[in-house]
Parts: structure tokens; C-alpha cells; sequence
């Protein structure tokens, strides 16, 4: 009787061991293979995801240099209707995008990092860059 309750008691040490050594190994991941994690499971969950009429995001990269977070976007419109990307409608895009990121809580890790956040709108007809916009620390602190 007294050598089954050991080897049970030596296999749940063994069990508890490994357990506390994978949850172990789960806690030091370092900071970037945590954002190459997040990137992944945000395209995972949310890509490609409609935003609106226009646009769809989709998919989120971690690059880096410099560090930081790419959003890829498409825009749906006929470019030979109408011309929506004016040099006008860019920079109050572009401003409305740079007021985001300031104000953003989510990205106060990364913003803390010095992370750059960079946004790509392709055209769906076409497959050119519409517009391009990135900001590092310079612009949000």
C-alpha cells in the first residue's frame, strides 16, 4: 500500500513539475515575440475585416526596424469616377489618423517602446499605393 501511494505522490510531482516548467517557458516570452504573437492572432480574429462602404483592413504586420506595427488597408472605388484621395482629403486623413495614435490607451505599451506605427491604403481596382502614412515617437509624444 505504502509503494502505490509513493508512486502516485512521484507521478504528481513529475506532472506538476512539467506543468510549472511549460507555464514557466509561457512567461518568458520576450517583448517582440509577443508583438510577432499579437500581430498573428489579430489577423487571425479581425482580417480581413470590413470598416466601412470603402475600406477593409487587411492584415497587420510587426516589423522591425524600425519597431512598430504596419496596418495594410484596400479601398473599393473606381479612381476614374471620382478622385477621393485629393491632396486636401490626404492631409485631413493623415491628421486624423496622426490625432489616433496620439490618443490611442491601447497603444501606450508600444508607444512607451518608441514603436512606429505606419498605415498603406492599396487601391482594390488597381493594387497602387492611395496613400501611405507612418508616425513615430516624434509625432506622439
Amino acid at each position: 500500500m505504502k509503494k502505490v501511494t509513493s508512486a502516485v505522490s512521484m507521478r504528481t510531482m513529475v506532472a506538476l513539475t512539467v506543468l510549472g516548467l511549460i507555464g514557466f517557458s509561457a512567461c518568458t516570452e520576450s517583448f517582440e515575440e509577443r508583438c510577432r504573437r499579437e500581430a498573428r492572432e489579430y489577423n487571425e480574429k479581425q482580417c480581413p475585416r470590413r470598416l466601412d462602404d470603402l475600406v477593409t483592413i487587411d492584415s497587420m504586420a510587426y516589423i522591425e526596424q524600425p519597431q512598430g506595427f504596419a496596418y495594410y488597408y484596400t479601398v473599393d472605388y473606381d479612381s476614374t469616377e471620382t478622385e477621393l484621395f485629393t491632396d486636401s482629403l490626404k492631409e485631413l486623413f493623415i491628421e486624423q489618423l496622426h490625432q489616433n495614435v496620439r490618443n490611442d490607451i491601447k497603444m501606450k505599451t508600444y508607444k512607451e517602446k518608441g514603436f512606429t506605427f505606419s498605415y498603406t491604403y492599396f487601391s482594390r481596382a488597381t493594387g497602387d499605393v492611395l496613400m501611405q502614412a507612418a508616425f513615430g515617437p516624434e509625432d506622439y509624444r
